[in-house]
Order: structure tokens, then C-alpha cells, then sequence
């Protein structure tokens, strides 16, 4: 029998500040002033406030811009925008000054090294979404964002390039390009012109392929692993997470995702931590083989928008 919904907070709210307010926030559902107050702490204490120690007088971390995963600049502030850093951050619109200094290519798209000879869209959305989200004024990020539209494909998906090989990677680009013109469109909603509808053929692609799962499993096995932070992979649960993120309808197309979540629940109402993507980390936020704060907040506030959809629905 699992935990009760109480404990279950209680035990959320144990956790690290950047676990904590989007515990007020999505789960218990507090009012802003109350959730904004605890967001405050990323900056003051736990993982943001280590996280922000590291960077150095140049604005980078790790002394690279992307290379090093995972401890570049670019997957720094990746990781500080999913603790919930609040936007503005004077450190990281430094850093944020530094990839768009360093990376801006033919003022488009993101390339770190002057001999790439292909795009990587991917990167270029992670950058994008970044700078959104932390603020960086319109500007350049207009032109990103119209690039990046201009790159989907007839059926609503990005691949990271246009090598044959590209194609085993279109879940992954498809779903970094819809996270970055979402936070583009938040920050500048005078700026998104056809991007809304970009977005609806990005997701209606994911869906119309039930978000990667197909025969009773996921198309490649990692999508069920729910490895967190996901950085630029791919999974069901962050799928989903993206999904509810951008007020996207419930749509049959996500049931089999939906089901995986469900069947992944633990006896104690908790989620695992799953997987974890190799790489050099300044830390680890949890324990291997134990319950994932990261993954039930998450699963939890899927399923409470799934089945709050679904009572709507009748």
C-alpha cells in the first residue's frame, strides 16, 4: 500500500530548495508569494548555491563553453534554469553573455568551434532556451528562435543535422527545440509569431508517435529510465513533464507514456532515481538506488494533470 499524499510532501519538502518550491508550486499548489520566497533559497543554499560558487571571474564554468559535459558553462546554466534559478540572475546572464559572445554563428544559430561544418540544431535550442529563460533581452534570440523554425521538418520534427545518421536522434532534437521556443515565447511574447504553431506540429509529431512508445515499450530502452537532470536525451517522464509545462491538452497520444509513469511507481508511492547519463558532475544530487525526489515531483505532477484533464473531459 503506497504512502499517504502527506507524507509524501513532507518528504518532498525535506529536500534541497530547488526541490521545495516547485513542491509549493505544483504539488501543494501554494499561493506565488509563498513559492517565490522558497525559489529565493536556489540562489542561498543546496544545489544552486554550489553551483553558482563554482563559476569563475569570467563568467564560465569549467573553463569551456560546452565541452566537459557536464560541467561547461552551457550545461551549468542548463542545470541552474531546471533548479529554477529566478530569472535575471546577474551570474548567470554572465554566463549567458559568454555563449552568446563566443557561439553566435552567422548570427543564427550556435557553433562553439569555427571548424563545425554542420549545424547542430540542438545545441543551438539549448542555448536558446538558456538565454530565454534567464532574460537575455529579445534581440538576436528573435532571429534563434526564427532559425530554429525555419529547421523543422514537413513532419513536425528536428533532426540535429542533415547527416543520415541524424534521424536516430529526432525525439531528442525535437524535444530540446520545443523546450527552447517555449521559453523564448514566454519571454518575449510580442516576438513568437508563427512560433505557437510550430510547437503544435512539434508535439502533435511526439504524440501522433505516442511519445516514443511503440509495441508495449519504448523505441530505444533509455526512454524508460527517467535519468535526471536528462540534459539533451530524451525520455517518456520528461516528455510528459514538457508536455504539462506547455498547457498541452490531454491527448490520447500520451496514454502509453502515461501508463509507463503509473507502472514505474513504487509500493511506497514513491518514483526511483533511474538511470544516469555518463559524464563528469561537480555533484550528485541523489543516491543511486534510492527514491528520486527529482522523479516523483515530476511523476506527480503529470499524473495530477492527466487525471485533472481527464475529469474535465468527463
Amino acid at each position: 500500500m503506497g504512502a499517504e499524499p502527506d507524507s509524501i510532501a513532507r518528504w518532498l519538502l525535506d529536500g534541497d530548495p530547488a526541490v521545495r518550491w516547485q513542491v509549493m508550486r505544483d504539488f501543494l499548489h501554494e499561493t506565488p508569494g509563498v513559492y517565490e520566497a522558497e525559489r529565493e533559497n536556489v540562489a542561498r543554499s543546496g544545489w544552486g548555491h554550489r553551483l553558482l560558487a563554482l563559476q569563475s571571474r569570467d563568467g564560465l564554468w569549467g573553463n569551456s563553453l560546452y565541452n566537459g559535459k557536464w560541467t561547461s558553462t552551457t550545461y551549468s546554466l542548463y542545470l541552474l534554469r531546471v533548479l529554477g534559478l529566478a530569472p535575471h540572475h546577474p551570474q548567470a546572464l554572465a554566463g549567458c553573455e559568454r555563449l552568446l559572445g563566443a557561439g553566435l554563428y552567422e548570427a543564427r544559430e550556435i557553433r562553439f568551434s569555427r571548424g563545425q561544418t554542420v549545424a547542430d540544431l540542438g545545441v543551438t535550442a539549448l542555448v536558446l532556451s538558456i538565454a530565454s529563460y534567464f532574460g537575455w533581452p529579445c534581440g538576436g534570440l528573435s532571429v534563434i528562435a526564427g532559425y530554429l523554425s525555419d529547421q523543422q521538418r514537413a513532419d513536425g520534427s528536428w533532426r540535429p543535422n542533415g547527416s543520415e545518421s541524424a534521424s536516430d536522434y529526432e525525439f531528442e532534437t525535437t524535444l530540446v527545440v520545443l523546450e527552447a521556443l517555449l521559453q523564448f515565447e514566454r519571454a518575449h511574447e510580442e516576438s513568437t509569431g508563427r512560433i505557437p504553431g510550430v510547437r503544435e506540429r512539434g508535439w502533435r509529431f511526439l504524440l501522433d508517435r505516442h511519445l516514443g512508445i511503440e509495441s508495449g515499450g519504448p523505441l530505444k530502452r533509455g526512454w524508460s529510465a527517467f535519468a535526471f537532470p536528462p540534459y539533451w536525451f530524451y525520455d517518456c517522464l520528461t516528455a510528459l513533464d514538457s508536455l504539462r509545462d506547455s498547457q498541452g491538452g490531454r491527448d490520447p497520444g500520451a496514454q502509453d507514456a502515461i501508463d509507463l509513469v503509473r507502472a514505474r511507481r513504487k509500493g511506497d508511492g514513491r518514483w526511483g532515481r533511474g538511470g544516469k547519463h555518463p559524464g563528469r558532475t561537480y555533484f550528485e544530487m541523489e543516491i543511486a538506488g534510492e527514491p528520486s525526489r527529482w522523479n516523483t515531483l515530476r511523476a506527480l505532477r503529470v499524473l495530477e494533470w492527466w487525471d485533472a484533464a481527464a475529469a474535465v473531459d468527463g
